[in-house]
């Protein structure tokens, strides 16, 4: 139950109280006290535990100078300035207002609907209303209305006042606020109380030193790390805090490795840690306490100090680095997750689960974006390895001189190694054309012994897959890739079609992913309009399946309405086509060169058709125009 006061600066509002039903969420109290007199009772409320207090005009601006509670103030709304008006309209004087802007703004507009001359005088601070009063007296004003200190001076000076007075509908307002202000601030308080459950819970310690280097907060781990109490520590100068402990403290910048040891009176030690190193600990005496500090500074804000022991720094080193090393990617796709057509369809999703089960090793062959990674993955958890990892591993990302000690381990650490790593689970290498020869054939001999092996009726330790855009049989031809490998591969190989190929069907694939978005965005995109869905089928799409997921993903994300309209895809393709033409522009100077022949050029294009076909030789045959005879003698070397 929150518990509010109102300091009522005249009798009459804490009556008016009376008339507002209760709430159920909150309880009112009222006092009545102007300036001096409400400041006090407003002290002593704050010492009660009250949650908001609720004041008017210059007694609410000097609790709130002077408290730490929030402090409401009573705002005068017209109502207030109408009734005011009202009450002195007939009035055969001179009438004037006195009050702060937000009190005065407005009076000469409600003063003319209700046919009365008022005149006006603004005040910034409650001392300005002597001056005021006199300066109205001086223009003939004889009736003064205000506030409690307008009112109570121009009665001193003589002049009558009239008051004006908080309506109810100004009072409910103020409970309203004082009821969001103190609701925000419990939440506040619970995530306070949150964030140092959190902190508290660490296995190391943190410490937020101010710009003025006063400690702010100290978690409990901290605190038994430097021997201290947390709630201690508080309020203490950083450098007078690590001077009181015994334990040498290394320093270090979250950016930087150079460290400073503290400790002199004990036994040297360095540590050196960066952001790439491991953390080394040159140790004399292994009995010897030693916490490392990583400073993150804050600028102006101060700084954070993360405090870790010695003895779990190597341990925690060692987790990171299995972390990085295995490379452990959760197979997530299923067979299911593909958009069947006319090229993918039932008999080619019945091949590849067929394919699936066997253990042979299983080429995957497709343009960037044609999705062969969700193969493999589909493949995996169709599988008997299934239950196993699925480790990924990119020949193209890995230095050539990395790519032995990655997949195949270091004589000091063989257990480290992909290969093993994949075991009883599968190991698929995108773009397998990157690898070096020396480690293609060394592959090549491991593949070779696994299948020795399931001839002779054993399962092999892990599934094997790998995936490419390029050609492997023209790498063999050029003396990059070796046949051996290609041998090893080829036999289960399943070819993935380039969008521009399948565009006749692109409603349908449109259609099941923006039924997909609709579900993980949350989204109500229903279809895409005729004339959009055309200007998609004029783009050549050389992104393929995932460029088209990541255009309508971009225009679902900020769609407004059910369908997609040619106003919401017309900007996004023109960017698309305008760096396409670059890039084919680029492309064209690369393949025709400076120095190279017509025959060296053709031979480059009938080998990009010819994948473009899934090596389809007599579909590529048609495209370009030929027999297959003539495509067979241009293909041969």
């Amino acid at each position: 139950m929150l518990n509010f006061l109102i300091i009522a600066p005249y009798r009459g509002m804490k009556d008016l109280l009376e008339d507002i039903p209760s709430s159920p969420d909150y309880e009112v109290h009222a006092e009545v006290g102007d300036l001096k007199h409400g400041l006090n009772i407003a002290r002593t409320a704050e010492l009660q535990g009250y949650d908001v207090i609720i004041s008017r005009g210059g007694t609410a601006r000097l609790i709130r100078s002077h408290v730490q509670i929030p402090v409401i103030e009573i705002t005068v709304n017209g109502y207030d300035i109408l009734r005011s008006l009202t009450l002195v309209k007939g009035y055969r004087g001179t009438i004037g207002i006195i009050g702060f802007p937000n009190i005065v703004d407005g009076v000469d507009t409600i003063a003319e609907l209700l046919d009365i001359q008022v005149m006006t005088f603004i005040i910034h601070h409650e001392h300005e209303a002597e001056a005021a009063v006199n300066n109205a007296k001086e223009l003939g004003v004889d009736l003064v209305i205000g506030d409690v200190v307008t009112v109570a001076v121009a009665e001193h000076s003589g002049v009558r006042a009239i008051l004006i007075t908080s309506g109810r509908e100004a009072l409910q307002e103020s409970l309203l606020q004082a009821e969001q202000i103190a609701r925000k601030r419990q939440a506040e308080a619970h995530q306070r109380v949150l964030m140092k459950s959190i902190l508290d819970a660490l296995h190391h310690g943190v410490v937020y030193v101010d710009a003025e280097q006063n400690v702010k907060f100290c978690n409990e781990q901290a605190g038994r790390q430097l021997g201290v109490r947390a709630m201690s520590a508080v309020n203490m100068k950083w450098a007078e805090l690590i001077a009181s402990t015994s334990t040498s403290l290394v320093y270090t910048d979250a950016g930087r490795s150079a460290d400073i040891t503290k400790g002199a009176d004990r036994t040297v030690r360095t540590a050196v840690r960066s952001r790439t190193d491991s953390f080394k600990l040159q140790q004399a005496n292994s009995t010897e306490d030693l916490i490392l500090v990583i400073e993150h500074s804050l600028a102006e804000q101060g700084t954070i100090f993360e405090l870790h022991e010695s003895q779990t720094i190597e341990g925690m080193e060692r987790r990171a680095r299995k972390v990085r090393e295995d490379r452990l990617s959760p197979a997530k796709s299923r067979f299911q997750q593909f958009v069947q057509t006319d090229y993918m369809n039932e008999a080619y999703m019945d091949k590849a689960k067929r394919w699936s089960k066997q253990l042979y090793p299983i080429l995957i062959t497709g343009e960037p974006g044609t999705g062969k990674k969700t193969l493999a993955e589909a493949l995996h958890n169709d599988s008997s390895y299934q239950s196993g990892p699925f480790v990924l591993f990119d020949a193209g990302s890995c230095a050539t001189e990395q790519q032995d000690q990655q997949l195949f381990g270091r004589l000091e650490q063989p257990d480290s190694c992909l290969l093993r790593r994949a075991e009883s689970g599968t190991l698929h290498i995108q773009r397998i054309e990157q690898l070096s020869l020396p480690v293609q054939r060394k592959l090549a001999a491991a593949l070779q012994a696994s299948h020795t092996a399931m001839t002779n009726g054993e399962r092999p330790p892990f599934r094997f897959m790998a995936s490419t855009a390029a050609d492997l049989a023209h790498q063999v031809n050029l003396g990059e890739f070796d046949l051996l490998l290609l041998v090893q591969l080829q036999l289960y190989s399943l070819h993935l079609p380039p969008l521009r190929s399948v565009t006749t069907e692109l409603d349908h694939i449109v259609f099941w992913y923006l039924a997909e978005m609709n579900r993980t965005l949350g989204s109500q995109v229903l279809g895409i309009k005729p004339d959009a869905l055309n200007l998609m089928t004029t783009y050549e799409w050389p992104g393929n399946f995932a460029e088209l997921q990541q255009v309508l993903k971009l225009i679902v994300e900020t769609c407004e309405g059910s369908f997609i309209t040619l106003q919401h895809l017309q900007p996004v393709m023109d960017s698309l086509i305008s760096k396409h033409d670059k890039t084919t522009n680029s492309s064209l100077e690369q393949l025709i060169g400076a120095t190279r022949t017509l025959e060296e050029i053709e031979a480059d294009i009938i080998r990009f058709v010819l994948e473009q076909e899934g090596f389809n030789q007599s579909a590529t045959a048609k495209r370009l125009g030929m027999n297959r005879t003539t495509l067979w003698r241009k293909l041969s070397p």
